[in-house]
Formats: C-alpha cells, sequence, structure tokens
C-alpha cells in the first residue's frame, strides 16, 4: 500500500546544506545566490528526513522566491496548472516571504525515488539555453552562453549512452553552472 504525506516545513539560513553567496561571489555582482550541498548526511538540516542513501523517496515541492530569482532543483518543474494539494493554502506559505519585492512560486516533482543527498535547490538570477529537447544549461547571464557552448555535445552522449545501455530514464538532463567562486 501507498499513501501521501504532506509535510510544511521551514529550515533555518544556518542549515549546514545551504551555502550562501554574497552578490560579490557571483558573476554578475548585483543579486546573492543560494545552493545546496546535501552530502554526505546534510539533507537532515535541510528537511526532515532519514538521511542515509539507503532510503529513496520521491517528492513534490513548493517553493517561493523573490521575483527576481529562478529556482531550481533536482526535479522536474510542473506546469503552471498543476493540482495543488486540497488544504494548499498559498497565503499561509507566504507569510514568512519577502514581500516588498514580490515572490515567485516554483514547483517541482521528482517522480523517481533518490537518496536525501540528491536533493538539490539552487536560487539566483539565472538564464538558460536549450541544447536538445530534453538537455538544457542553466547559469548566470554572463555565462551561460559560455557554458551552453562547453556543454553542446550533452545530447550526444547521452545518446550513446543510451546505445550502451537503456533509455535515459530522468526525463530531463539539466545542467547547472555555479558561480565562478563555486
Amino acid at each position: 500500500d501507498y499513501f501521501r504525506v504532506h509535510i510544511h516545513y521551514h529550515t533555518t539560513p544556518k542549515s549546514s546544506a545551504l551555502q550562501w553567496l554574497y552578490p560579490s561571489q557571483t558573476n554578475g555582482k548585483v543579486k546573492p545566490y543560494m545552493f545546496t550541498q546535501c552530502q554526505p548526511i546534510h539533507a537532515r538540516s535541510l528537511l526532515p528526513c532519514q538521511d542515509t542513501p539507503m532510503v529513496k523517496v520521491t517528492y513534490d515541492a513548493i517553493i517561493s522566491v523573490p521575483n527576481w530569482a529562478t529556482c531550481l532543483m533536482s526535479a522536474l518543474s510542473k506546469p503552471q496548472d498543476y493540482n495543488k494539494p486540497p488544504d494548499f493554502d498559498m497565503e499561509k506559505i507566504n507569510d514568512n516571504i519577502l514581500k516588498e519585492d514580490g515572490v515567485k512560486i516554483f514547483e517541482f516533482t521528482q517522480p523517481n525515488p533518490i537518496p536525501s543527498y540528491l536533493m538539490a535547490i539552487a536560487v539566483g538570477e539565472l538564464s538558460s539555453r536549450d541544447l536538445s529537447p530534453r538537455v538544457k544549461v542553466w547559469s548566470e547571464p554572463g555565462m551561460v552562453d559560455e557554458a551552453a557552448h562547453d556543454f553542446s555535445q550533452t545530447e550526444e552522449f547521452l545518446a550513446e549512452a543510451e546505445k550502451l545501455t537503456c533509455p535515459y530514464q530522468w526525463i530531463r538532463y539539466d545542467l547547472l553552472c555555479l558561480p565562478p567562486s563555486f
């Protein structure tokens, strides 16, 4: 039997899984940047979980960020009209969000069971370039074209890997290039 559990939680900015970059540490030097590093056992500081590679879970996430930012996760983006849980209350979720600048809401789903150390979030001033229908590269606007050039053969590599093994099971193969100070 299967069942669904909805957990609404907040973490602290001091979570050991969160990495914060000041604007001066980014390529654009204007906006801050946040990303997670959950290995080896830092996922437990980010979300309630059994933080061991043996336990794998699927997940859905709803994340609100300042309106200038883009949020990415190690999951698929949900369409904007995706059905929210019946008890979903956006006003309640947004109570502690920066309202003076407005917010954007991002929704994600990870249908493949993954260990907690693979849960990843990045928030910053991001742009993307499509490399193929299933491959996209993301980076800060000042770096995205160079990143797209550097990873331009990714689709070819995936196709060759599929010939040797099996069809790619994760639907999307998006790449994120972190700021230079990483």
